[in-house]
């Protein structure tokens, strides 16, 4: 049977001793404090007012030890909006493919007739 010792930080991963887990955490969290703040500051100086009001509330006042878990959904978040095939260029929501090029069509012609 194979025996398995180690230190498991709280990212998951394993090191051999004690004062490599605690010398990664201590990174992790300082490049998660980073990424956090840099994104309050992205989102409330780009147009914070196109954002839902429960959502800028959230992100401006997440606690410290609450970044991980953010940061660990906002990244499904976008893993899932980038491999979904969903098209929001228009300012409307469709999946890519022949209905969204049919949408679109449709949309730039109703325009065109309007003016």
């Amino acid at each position: 049977m194979l025996e398995v010792s180690g230190f498991k930080s709280f990212t998951g991963h394993f090191f051999k001793n004690k004062e490599d887990c605690i010398s990664w955490e201590n990174r992790a969290i300082a490049m998660q404090s980073e990424v956090m703040e840099n994104f309050k500051k992205d989102i409330i100086g780009s147009d914070p007012d196109s954002f839902p009001v429960e959502l800028i509330k959230a992100v401006t006042e997440c606690k410290a030890e609450n970044y991980s878990s953010y940061l660990q959904a906002f990244a499904k978040i976008a893993y899932w909006f980038k491999h979904s095939g969903l098209n929001y260029d228009m300012n409307f929501v469709c999946y890519d493919g022949k209905e969204c090029r049919e949408s679109i069509e449709w949309l730039n012609k109703k325009q065109l007739e309007s003016l």
